[in-house]
């Protein structure tokens, strides 16, 4: 007999985020977590974060840019590739990503770093082979950087931030 299903509400509360992947070329700026953070210390993620109140996905992603890492970027220049629904059974936590990519043209002189960490540049053959990358990030990394057409709608669970299961994934190229 199956399991009637339940609101995701429900489950666990809900926390908003967002990543962008900012490329120049064949790089991608990666954000080194601070080694003295509580969760994920020095793992490689994208610049990203929480959106506030008042936002959309996509401000909050370009907030999260200028904050993290100093660069600056229009609407135009930045594209939804996934909407990611994380439950972390070890946290109770449902995580709902929205991640974007962002190409520029130009390389800043000068790349932001703070107390959340710092920012570098990596090749996306160097960044793909990396242990260091946050898993969840990993995950969709593929997607975002292969110019796949599409967006990817993502539900998974997660266990002391490894894949458990992908639940169901859909990528609709209408986008």
């Amino acid at each position: 007999m199956d399991t009637p299903s339940r609101h995701l509400h429900t489950i666990a509360p809900s926390i908003f985020t967002v990543d962008i992947c900012i490329r120049h070329g064949d790089d991608v700026l990666m954000f080194a977590r601070s080694k003295t953070k509580k969760m994920f210390p020095g793992c490689l993620a994208l610049p990203g974060g929480h959106i506030d109140e008042g936002e959309n996905p996509l401000t909050a992603a370009i907030r999260e840019a200028r904050e993290e890492v100093g660069i600056s970027l229009t609407p135009k220049r930045v594209q939804l590739k996934f909407v990611a629904l994380h439950y972390h059974q070890d946290r109770r936590e449902l995580f709902v990503v929205f991640g974007f990519l962002a190409r520029i043209y130009k390389k800043p002189e000068r790349i932001l770093s703070n107390d959340e960490g710092s920012a570098s540049w990596m090749s996306k053959d160097t960044l793909m082979s990396h242990d260091a990358v946050f898993p969840p990030v990993k995950y969709y990394l593929s997607h975002v950087l292969e110019n796949t057409s599409g967006i990817m709608y993502n539900y998974s669970i997660w266990n002391n931030s490894q894949l458990v299961r992908v639940i169901s994934e859909e990528i609709d190229t209408n986008s």
